[in-house]
């Protein structure tokens, strides 16, 4: 029987939050797939899609084993967190990082080439899939270098700290910290950053400067208005992504073993920020909602016409019923 603690509250209610983020990612997912590779709309898509497949496979593992490990004080299956199942967990969690890091800064560098350099033949839906081909390998190597290839530390789901923590050894330095995650983390959050400041810098010089010839070419004005509007949804989904790790590092500090429990916000943080995708495209993507909605009224029109056929297979059988006895009865007039 489950004792209600604070910690067992908080986990539950990490579990409200982080399914409530799965929920979200998989109503995205699909209509985001339609845009990237069916409807042939902007390849942004493509760079979007890979990124709620990590969130994804995120809010999943924090669902079902993060929150219900915290509410139950348990690693699961075993007492040690640097069993295989934490690592395993841990492990998974980088490399899912690592991708969402790399995606942030493809994603930022995609949308300054595009509205400040005008230049839409670099990011093509193929040579984004190409350059995709290199980066998940690339953040496999960089999950195995920083788990399994130093023998200071690794990165667990740990429970005791509501979260996720490094499993150090006494007298080695974190070299998985110092070498890839801090400098990748501070990396893509520095160019998004930048990348954002100099996209708003050429709208408002745009503005002023060539206000005059968009109105008299209303396709071309609907279409930068459109990639400026990817531009801010992303810009929205990067600032939840600096926040999130920015928790990770300053908790710690700041707070240190005196108050455990406000460590829920950085797996909180995390959550969020795996949801953040899902929620700009739900909230503000016109494309995504037709989407949606068409896949709504589709399965609405196939259950109706199903519906359908079921009656008009019993009319049918009722028609063939009267026919018999149509035919019946003419053969008894006859004799």
């Amino acid at each position: 029987m489950v004792v209600w603690t604070l910690k067992t509250w908080l986990g539950f209610g990490l579990g409200i939050l982080s399914f409530s983020g799965l929920i979200v990612n998989l109503l995205v997912v699909i209509p985001v797939f339609r845009l990237a590779f069916l409807q042939n709309k902007s390849p942004i898509y493509v760079i979007s899609f890979i990124n709620i497949v990590t969130d994804i496979v995120n809010v999943l593992m924090a669902t079902c084993y993060l929150a219900p490990s915290i509410m139950f004080e348990t690693y699961f299956f075993t007492e040690n967190k640097t069993a295989t199942i934490p690592k395993l967990m841990g492990s998974t969690f980088m490399f899912c990082w690592y991708l969402t890091s790399i995606t942030q800064i493809v994603m930022a560098v995609n949308r300054v080439i595009v509205i400040c350099f005008r230049r839409s033949d670099l990011f093509t839906r193929t040579n984004i899939c190409k350059l995709f081909c290199i980066i998940i390998p690339f953040c496999f190597f960089l999950m195995y270098m920083a788990q399994y290839g130093t023998p200071c530390c690794f990165f667990v789901f740990d429970h005791v700290v509501l979260s996720y923590s490094y499993n150090q050894i006494d007298g080695l330095d974190n070299y998985p910290n110092m070498f890839i995650d801090l400098p990748l983390n501070t990396t893509s959050s520095t160019i998004a950053t930048i990348c954002y400041a100099m996209i708003v810098w050429t709208v408002r010089q745009s503005t002023k400067g060539i206000a005059s010839s968009l109105s008299t070419q209303p396709g071309r004005r609907s279409r930068k208005n459109r990639e400026v509007t990817y531009a801010m949804q992303f810009c929205f989904i990067s600032m939840f992504y600096t926040f999130s790790w920015i928790t990770f590092r300053v908790f710690p500090i700041a707070i240190g073993d005196r108050g455990l429990e406000w460590f829920i916000c950085i797996s909180a943080a995390v959550t969020i920020n795996s949801s953040a995708n899902a929620l700009v495209y739900l909230i503000s993507n016109q494309e995504v909602w037709r989407n949606l909605k068409s896949s709504g009224l589709n399965i609405f029109n196939r259950a109706a016409n199903s519906s359908d056929v079921g009656n008009n297979s019993t009319d049918g059988h009722s028609v063939v019923r009267n026919s018999h006895n149509t035919n019946t009865n003419t053969n008894t007039s006859k004799y």
